[in-house]
């Protein structure tokens, strides 16, 4: 009988450590798991939140361009109706194109006469 409680608290014993082990790598994976998921998530967010802030970056440049388009609009009429062209405001646009130019006279004027320019100093070269 000595020998049977014996054999009784190292089945016990052994039972709970097996148990325990068990209970260790399932919870081990299981938190491996979530980690990866939750990495991935916060990834698939990060990528969401930076193509927004691009978005919305690129969306506040062309805002941006725009306004400054209709102020250069606004201060070339104010030279045309000063001087009778607005063609010295233009000339102090450096960073346009002549294209850019040529496209902003020829609205200005269309504001002002109704009319594109007849000759239009910036598409000839």
């Amino acid at each position: 009988m000595d020998r049977d409680i014996w054999l009784l608290i190292i089945g016990i014993a052994l039972s709970g450590f097996l148990s325990w082990l068990f209970t260790h790598i399932y919870y081990r994976r299981s938190l491996d798991q979530q980690e990866k998921s939750s990495t991935q998530q916060i990834q698939v967010l990060r990528d969401l939140l930076i193509a927004q802030a691009a978005n919305a970056a690129a969306e506040r440049d062309r805002v941006n361009a725009e306004l400054l388009r209709q102020g250069r609009i606004e201060e070339s009429i104010a030279e045309y109706r000063r001087a009778g062209t607005p063609v010295r405001t233009i000339d102090t646009y450096a960073d346009l194109t002549n294209g850019q130019k040529a496209d902003l006279l020829d609205t200005v004027l269309l504001r002002v006469k109704g009319r594109p320019a007849k000759s239009n100093k910036y598409r000839a070269g």
